[in-house]
């Protein structure tokens, strides 16, 4: 088992950074984007974004109204679309989008089992059903890929891959490719690896319990190591509150008691060190074949995405609030954000926006 060498960054300088102005760069690894667009978007329980070809466009699931919504980065709505039901251009239960080649986002119905492409208007142009509902990758063509985790080999009842890759032709609803990812085990002492994702070169990324990551590559060889960034942190009282919220939210959603099991699970979050990843989703590969994973570092003025090249720590994006969900393309990092609770905020709920940001002078950029 070879390991991966240790980040170049060391975490004092995290406080150094916090002082610095768009645009700049800290030390060799610490990147503060010019903020170059920004968008209200609704409420909702869904933290799903997707940037589409335009690089100025993206998209957000309004969960409460079953819509898909897609803006610019000038506040503008380009089209809110969708509605309860299972004919074309209807929901069950939007999921998971993603953008098409041609400008188009597709979006994953879970409840329906369908995959439906539209136009960033809402205008429909083609659907078709799923032999397995996905976790799609970022981008779609003439067919659509993505991953399915197997939850009885994460919980261990079972060996085998963890994972499942699919790619569907979106014409004729064929699955043209179906692939299980390396099986390990690898060596992690708390044992449990959570979700992975395949990148360009044939390798899998996963991240694991306590801060670990494993990059396995085309050949097998595994590169297992704990992030650099990495600090067992216990929740706060504000990260509590919003757990709360999210509990009670999806007690009311099932038609549960509102307060059904809350205080066991707010008990039991209260005294577990944070994950190192946001949630199993965020993470993808971009163009160059570089690693970005949401963390949970700090999570209230400022939120951090962490990237790596070739199983090497190369540094940490600095993005302003609370970061739900991201996706890039290109130059271009959107970012999903609950927005820090101000005086003005008589609910007490933060309001949600996109961040557009221009990462073209990403220092750590080979």
């Amino acid at each position: 088992m070879r390991h991966a060498r240790r980040g170049r960054l060391h975490i004092p300088l995290l406080a150094f950074a916090a002082a610095c102005g768009p645009g700049d760069a800290v030390g060799p690894g610490l990147f503060v984007p010019d903020l170059i667009g920004t968008a209200p978007v609704p409420l909702s329980e869904s933290n799903e974004v997707a940037l589409l070809a335009d690089e100025r466009t993206a998209c957000v699931i309004d969960s409460y109204e079953g819509q898909v919504r897609c803006v610019n980065g000038e506040g503008a709505v380009v089209g809110a679309f969708g509605r309860e039901g299972e004919g074309p251009g209807e929901f069950g239960e939007p999921t998971y989008l993603t953008r098409g080649e041609a400008g188009t986002v597709g979006v994953v119905d879970s409840d329906l089992g369908r995959f439906t492409v539209f136009g960033p208007s809402g205008a429909y142009v083609s659907e078709v059903m799923l032999p397995k509902v996905f976790q799609p990758f970022p981008s779609f063509g003439t067919s659509a890929s993505g991953v399915s985790l197997d939850y009885m080999v994460m919980l261990g009842r079972m060996s085998g891959s963890l994972m499942t890759r699919y790619e569907v032709d979106l014409a004729s609803g064929e699955v043209v490719r179906e692939e299980g990812s390396p099986p390990g085990p690898w060596d992690i002492e708390c044992g449990q690896v959570i979700h992975g994702i395949p990148d360009a070169a044939g390798g899998w990324a996963f991240v694991a319990c306590e801060g670990h990551l494993i990059f396995v590559g085309d050949t097998g060889p595994a590169t297992v190591f704990r992030a650099p960034m990495y600090v067992p942190e216990l929740p706060d009282e504000r990260d509590v509150a919003r757990l709360e919220d999210m509990l009670r939210g999806f007690n009311r959603q099932r038609g549960f008691p509102i307060s059904q099991g809350v205080e066991e699970q707010l008990e039991s979050y209260r005294a577990t060190p944070k994950n190192y990843y946001l949630s199993a989703g965020e993470q993808l590969f971009d163009d160059a074949n570089r690693y970005w994973i949401a963390t949970q570092r700090d999570q209230h003025e400022w939120s951090w995405l962490d990237v790596y090249e070739n199983a090497e720590y190369l540094g940490s994006v600095r993005v302003r609030d609370r970061l739900r969900a991201f996706d890039l393309l290109g130059s271009t990092l959107v970012v999903l954000v609950d927005r820090q609770v101000g005086p003005d905020d008589g609910d007490g709920i933060p309001d949600r926006a996109l961040d557009w940001y221009d990462i073209a002078d990403l220092p750590f950029a080979r």
